[in-house]
């Protein structure tokens, strides 16, 4: 009983950074679960029996109803909820097909890089918003320690 105790339930999660007219979209989660109110990029868990890719495509059509092309990987992170590690794949993505609904989310937007730091992120997207953000401003693959903060 003591050795499943110590073993983490590990999820894998796949997350949309979809790219249009020079802007990124991006997602208010609503005022329950995990993360209330904060900000993400589309996406959610992974099921049995379907690719990283497939999970992200089902997930967009299921939340925001587009179909999207999933292209190169942008990020990957783990982080852990008490005994739950979840392993995050960020997908550069743009939408193929369709017109966005808000069909789970509080809200959704349009924004240039430089303004994802005015946006408040759930825990795991802060490392990836500040590398889009260094990425536009420096151009400097993986350097997050020279992003400045924003002032409010």
């Amino acid at each position: 009983m003591d050795e499943m105790m110590d073993q983490k339930i590990v999820t894998q999660v796949t997350a949309a950074i979809i790219r249009q007219d020079d802007k990124i979209l991006i997602c208010q989660r609503d005022n329950t679960g995990s993360c209330p109110m904060l900000w993400e990029f589309p996406g959610g868990k992974q099921e049995e029996g379907e690719s990283l890719e497939e999970c992200l495509v089902r997930e967009c059509q299921e939340e925001l109803g587009v179909t999207i092309q999933v292209d190169e990987v942008f990020a990957e992170s783990r982080y852990t909820y008490g005994d739950n590690e979840m392993c995050f794949t960020f997908f550069e993505s743009r939408i193929i097909e369709g017109e966005l609904e808000r069909m789970v989310h509080r809200n959704i937007r349009w924004l240039r890089a430089e303004e994802l730091g005015l946006y408040t992120f759930c825990p795991v997207d802060v490392e990836v918003v500040e590398r889009l953000g260094s990425d536009h401003i420096i151009n400097t693959e993986n350097n997050f320690n020279s992003v400045h903060g924003v002032n409010f």
